[in-house]
């Protein structure tokens, strides 16, 4: 039974690379006033809440900071030739995992396709309502997927693999993004690769939202699946424009918008979603980067990581480094 719910997920890892170009709106510019005027607040007071690309200096140590995109887009040949030449300085290059483990997630073992499943004897028509559940149903069969295994999966795991969308460029299973083209380079230059965390740590993190949670984030985004949302582009746009962050201050706007859930409500599911996903592992980041071997090195993280009180940059002033924006 396990094996072959392991390899059901392994499909389900494989369909997500391959998800169609994105062609949503940049919400953006579709914001009532009062809404732009609180974004604009929100990034204000936010730590380093724009650049994709920064310098923190400590004795002498440099650490180089690239925020990434996990997805593949034309504009990151760009992006590379900014960054070759701080990539080709660097003693080492650390990205949030190595090739090798996301190899290993791709052929999912049964012990690490477990952090996928609920606990035994729990199933997922069961943690969603009775209309999200059929709902829920029409969804698996335009992907192929089996209910049978998809019963047995954790909320997350469904929403980030199975409720697809070109534009996002966030999860695990894409490819061709920023993250991919740095390794590339570096083993090109023979420049050493580490990882700062397992597979397994990133897994943990996301699953130990409550089950509960996690059945309300699906349930939410089964509804946007079924309204008339156009996609949204806002997370790649802003990426490019190096100002990332008004994504997720916009997304539980969003979601909002478009869902018969409360402004409260979605605000809550993000931002608890984010305190897992971004906040408890940067600071768990914080051990191998201090303890980095080298004086010159380049940190490469999804850029959501960067930003923020509990971001990786303000994690770095607050021991002691000096920060600088530096070209991307």
């Amino acid at each position: 039974m396990m094996k072959r719910i392991a390899l059901a997920l392994v499909l389900a890892l494989q369909a997500s690379a391959g998800f169609a170009a994105c062609r949503g709106i940049d919400y953006r510019e579709h914001m009532p006033p009062a809404t732009l005027e609180r974004l604009e607040r929100a990034m204000a007071a936010t730590p380093f809440s724009r650049g994709n690309h920064w310098v923190a200096t400590k004795g002498s140590r440099t650490i180089h900071v690239i925020g990434t995109m996990h997805g593949g887009d034309a504009r990151m040949a760009k992006v590379m030739r900014t960054l070759r030449p701080a990539l080709a300085a660097a003693e080492a290059i650390y990205l949030e995992t190595s090739q090798q483990d996301m190899e290993r997630l791709d052929r999912m073992p049964p012990a690490l396709a477990r952090n996928f499943l609920l606990p035994k004897g729990q199933e997922l028509r069961n943690l969603l309502a009775k209309e999200a559940w059929q709902h829920f149903e029409l969804t698996a069969q335009v992907t192929g997927a089996s209910l049978e295994t998809v019963n047995r999966m954790q909320p997350w795991a469904i929403s980030m693999f199975l409720v697809q969308s070109g534009c996002r460029p966030y999860g695990f299973g894409l490819r061709r993004g920023l993250d991919d083209r740095i390794a590339d380079f570096a083993r090109r230059k023979r420049i050493p690769l580490g990882a700062l965390e397992s597979p397994e740590e990133a897994l943990a993190a996301i699953s130990s939202l409550p089950l509960r949670d996690q059945a309300r984030m699906l349930e939410l985004e089964l509804e946007l699946v079924r309204s008339d949302r156009p996609e949204d582009a806002t997370p790649v746009e802003a990426y490019f424009d190096q100002s990332v962050w008004t994504a997720f201050v916009l997304a539980p706007w969003v979601s909002a918008q478009y869902s018969s859930f409360s402004s409260a409500e979605t605000e809550r599911l993000w931002r608890q979603y984010n305190q897992r996903l971004l906040d408890q592992r940067n600071k768990r980041w914080m051990q191998p980067i201090l303890a980095a071997g080298q004086d010159r090195i380049v940190v490469a993280v999804g850029a959501a990581h960067l930003p923020g009180r509990n971001g990786v940059l303000n994690l770095l002033k607050a021991r002691g480094f000096t920060l600088t924006r530096a070209p991307w």
